[in-house]
């Protein structure tokens, strides 16, 4: 089983992970962190999210209910995070660097190495 790793939840959820790539924000309807109940794998490094551990949720919609959109007009996405991903991100907050990226590069770079060896 991997280790737990500790990261201040509420830093995590202060730093946007899409900041400059899309959208403005406003499409958000979640960003909460959950427990893994499954091993689904993190939008950002691609890695495998342990079950039982603690990683961030985003759910944006687009469309409004409200606005009388048809059901099928709505459409939900989810990202989920790991908890390593999770503590780079409380870590980015607090001094203004990039660890997120630069683990979300390295991920990249390792897999597509593997795949390349395999291939």
């Amino acid at each position: 089983m991997a280790a737990i790793i500790q990261f201040n939840e509420d830093d995590a959820l202060m730093l946007d992970p899409f900041e400059g790539d899309f959208g403005d924000g406003e499409t958000r309807i979640v960003n909460e962190i959950v427990t893994a109940p499954e091993p689904p794998r993190c939008h950002s490094c691609g890695g495998r999210i342990t079950p039982g551990t603690r990683m961030r949720r985003i759910v944006e919609q687009i469309g409004d209910e409200a606005e009388g959109d048809e059901p099928e007009d709505i459409k939900r996405t989810e990202y989920l995070f790991c908890q390593h991903c999770c503590g780079a991100m409380a870590k980015d907050v607090k001094d203004g660097g990039d660890r997120l990226g630069s683990r979300t590069a390295r991920m990249l770079r390792q897999r597509a190495e593997k795949e390349a060896a395999h291939g």
